[in-house]
């Protein structure tokens, strides 16, 4: 069956750097009292923006915490999970919980992913590769929502279920069974608002936007511009581009203090680039002056927070994003009917829960 495509529907791709995450679902069992719920603006949302009324006009996606996971139909098949690179710190946090949800289940992981980051070109060719030993079931996270068509169709040829992930796949000449992700219009909107909460009805921000049409980006912004358009007393000075990556980041963040003096906020569409604004401004002696705030986590963004480098991010979590994938997935192998979209939660991380949220990450 056809999926619904929900939001923005743009060439997806996030890219590269560093450090890894892990934790398993029973981690994040047992730190559920310790993480934060989504805050009342995640569940609620703009309610007056022009992007909530198109989302409201779609199906309503179900929340990832009502799957049944009561029965295990999962247990001795073989899942291949295809993430968009082994380096970036958000998918590294995901190959590890790929794993430790297939100890979970009782089920043979394959973890593939390019070995250039974002690579469609390397996508297709290791799907197209698997499919000589193809599994019971697919997940699949595109590195371009459009491009993947071709390993798509082949594998819809043969009959295989697949699960997207994260990047959803927008070619409607293929299909696939669910699409598990955050909302990321709703990730950007609720990490500018909780951070003009904090910081006041005035002052200056700087964007500074991820890699150009890819469609986790594309919604972060349009709802980050939702939250600074219901804002009148903040300007927004600059918005420019870093394609995901620390170093291009501080180098673009280097460059906007010297062309604006008086920057009160910087919002980074993702942790990597989060974390070479902030290298950047206490290299120039602003630190405190300036406050980042961003999306994604881990324990390097985690400490970030905690010596103060970063105000505070809202997390998308990788882990809980994987741990629904292989919940739907193991509804598709058990013959059960799904849905055409879930939303996992998103967690505020700043001074005040950091300490709790990133126990999350020790081994």
């Amino acid at each position: 069956m056809k999926k619904k495509l929900l939001g923005v529907l743009l060439t997806a791709a996030v890219c590269t750097s560093l450090l890894a995450g892990c934790g398993s679902s029973q981690e994040a069992e047992a730190l559920a009292a310790a993480e934060p719920a989504m805050s009342e603006d995640a569940e609620e949302g703009p309610a007056e923006s022009e992007e909530s009324e198109t989302q409201e006009a779609t199906e309503e996606p179900a929340a990832s915490e009502g799957i049944d996971t009561s029965a295990n139909y999962l247990e001795g098949k073989k899942i291949i999970v295809l993430l968009k690179s082994y380096t970036h710190m958000f998918w590294v946090e995901a190959a590890n919980e790929a794993e430790m949800l297939a100890d979970q289940y009782g089920c043979e992981v394959e973890i593939l992913a390019p070995t250039v980051a974002n690579s469609n070109e390397e996508q297709i060719e290791l799907l197209e590769n698997s499919l000589v030993s193809p599994p019971d079931l697919y997940i699949i996270v595109p590195a371009d929502s459009q491009g993947i068509a071709p390993a798509i169709a082949e594998i819809n040829a043969e009959g295989i279920p697949i699960v997207n992930v994260n990047t959803q796949i927008t070619d409607e000449s293929v299909s696939y069974d669910s699409y598990v992700s955050a909302n990321q219009y709703e990730l950007g909107y609720t990490t500018v608002s909780t951070a003009i909460e904090k910081l006041g009805e005035e002052g200056k921000a700087i964007v500074i936007f991820g890699k150009p049409g890819a469609q986790t980006y594309m919604e972060r912004d349009e709802g980050a511009s939702a939250a600074f358009a219901e804002h009148t007393g903040w300007e927004v000075l600059d918005n420019q581009v870093a394609n995901g990556d620390r170093n291009e980041a501080m180098t673009v963040m280097q460059t906007l203090m010297t062309k604006y003096s008086d920057i009160d906020l910087v919002y980074a569409e993702d942790g990597e680039m989060a974390l070479g604004a902030a290298e950047a401004i206490k290299a120039a002696g602003k630190d405190g002056e300036i406050k980042v705030v961003g999306d994604n986590s881990s324990v390097e963004i985690c400490d970030a927070i905690k010596s103060g480098a970063l105000y505070m991010v809202y997390d998308d979590a990788a882990w809980s994003q994987m741990e629904t994938g292989f919940k739907v997935a193991n509804l598709v192998l058990g013959g059960e009917s799904v849905e055409d979209t879930y939303y996992s939660p998103i967690y505020l991380v700043d001074s005040d829960n950091v300490e709790e949220y990133s126990k999350r990450y020790e081994e």
